[in-house]
């Protein structure tokens, strides 16, 4: 049963979600198109759909963590004792702080893409092996032996 507390934070974590998804799409903005008559019709369009798509991304993700936080395996006191230390609250942060590195890094190529497709690929690439280790870390917490 999910007390006011609990709806409250699940609508927090939907609106977050929703909010970070707008935020990386520059919040629907199309910067690329040709200045025509039907250009403003496309982008209003565009930008209806993108902050559709957002709220659908809120609900879904925002439910997705939400609840796979909320109702967790949780373990009795005395296994959590055996346990010896845990090394992944460190290994969290650590990956946190070099996501935000290699997002800042791949932003400063954003300005000349074309230049830079080699050193641009790199980094996604380093990106997407952090999601990776990021996804592997948590899956280790939650599915413990």
């Amino acid at each position: 049963m999910l007390r006011p507390k609990d709806i409250v934070a699940w609508i927090f974590t939907m609106v977050l979600m929703a909010l970070v998804f707008l935020w990386i799409g520059d919040f629907g903005t199309l910067g690329y198109l040709a200045q025509s008559p039907i250009s403003a019709y496309v982008e209003n369009l565009w930008r209806l759909m993108y902050i559709s798509a957002s709220g659908v991304f809120g609900v879904f993700m925002g439910s997705l963590i939400f609840f796979s936080i909320r109702f967790r395996y949780s373990e009795t006191v005395q296994e959590q004792q055996v346990r010896r230390a845990d090394i992944s609250k460190m290994v969290l942060p650590v990956i946190l702080v070099s996501g935000i590195g290699l997002a800042y890094a791949i932003s400063q190529y954003f300005s000349n893409v074309l230049v830079y497709q080699f050193n641009l690929g790199l980094l996604v690439g380093l990106m997407i092996l952090l999601f990776s280790s990021l996804i592997f870390v948590i899956y280790k917490e939650y599915f413990r032996d």
